[in-house]
């Protein structure tokens, strides 16, 4: 057997060991600019308060705004984008499948909870303000995320009741489906995560078009056909922009100079590093590091 490359799955821990469910505001362009394509055990649900973004679940692009429910399966590539102009606030709640019953060996665990842990089921990924359910689904939710927030007696078990509440009107409403698990769509997948798992490992060392092709087996001219076809970028823009968001990160949350922080994240020509920091995100890195400190 080869070599396994780890995958790009995000290492965030959402919540803990007893209480897998975590509660994030988030809002462009404060929190982020793009959120690289991730992966994760965990189901994701998120609401857009207001404004506007892109996001990619599973290889689709969807244009969401306010209004819009998100619903990301466990084990699904996405991320997410600014709209240029726009700005975005959303909610969302990440939790692990086994908080509301997925360990538990019943009737709900086997038709329900396991098919979606496991991708044999996944959910709709976005639902529209006028589609069918949508005031039900979206009142379930928010009172989630109210719940979550206050933390008032008994909380955890109203979490879980209202979780179940809303997986059972998903597959009521037919927002869950089966997922496609034909050997080419299981293939392109691996694929990707192999390749951004790789991408993730190494991104502060030179990376080559040759090198990144051998970790997936295919040829230079396929890879980057590849690469471009499911990430809708080219593997270099990609890479930029994983460091640029891993430098962004160390200019907030530590006193690093600007060359050391470029250096440390791959970027060897310091003008280059400027160029691309400023095209991103609107600004020098300098600026951004004031700006993180003093909370605009």
């Amino acid at each position: 057997m080869e070599k396994q490359i780890p995958d790009y799955q995000e290492k965030t821990t959402h919540g803990s060991a007893l209480l897998p469910v975590e509660y994030y505001y988030c809002r462009i362009l404060e929190s982020y600019r793009n959120l690289e394509l991730h992966w994760h055990e965990e189901a994701e649900i998120t609401y857009i308060e207001n404004g506007s973004a892109n996001y990619t679940i599973h290889f689709t692009p969807f244009r969401v705004q306010a209004g819009d429910l998100l619903f990301i399966s466990p084990h699904v590539l996405h991320g997410a984008s600014e709209e240029p102009g726009c700005t975005m606030a959303s909610q969302s709640l990440v939790f692990h499948l086994n908080y509301p019953g997925g360990l538990t060996p019943d009737i709900c665990t086997v038709k329900y909870l396991n098919p979606l842990l496991t991708g044999k089921h996944r959910f709709v990924p976005v639902i529209h303000p006028d589609q069918p359910g949508y005031p039900e689904l979206k009142k379930c939710f928010l009172d989630l995320c109210h719940i979550f927030q206050k933390k008032e007696s008994a909380y955890e078990l109203q979490t879980k009741a209202l979780l179940l509440t809303l997986l059972a009107d998903l597959y009521r409403l037919g927002y869950i489906e089966k997922a496609d698990l034909n050997s080419s769509s299981r293939h392109t997948e691996e694929k990707l995560k192999g390749i951004l798992g790789y991408i993730q490992e190494h991104y502060r060392d030179p990376l080559t078009i040759q090198e990144l092709s051998k970790v997936c087996h295919f040829s230079e001219t396929y890879f980057m056909n590849f690469f471009r076809r499911y990430t809708g970028m080219t593997c270099v823009e990609y890479i930029n922009r994983f460091r640029l968001t891993k430098a962004a990160a160390a200019l907030e949350e530590t006193d690093l100079s600007v060359t050391e922080i470029a250096l440390d994240n791959g970027f060897h020509n310091i003008s280059y590093f400027n160029k691309l920091f400023r095209r991103r995100f609107g600004c020098t890195p300098g600026e951004h590091r004031k700006s993180a400190k003093s909370g605009i």
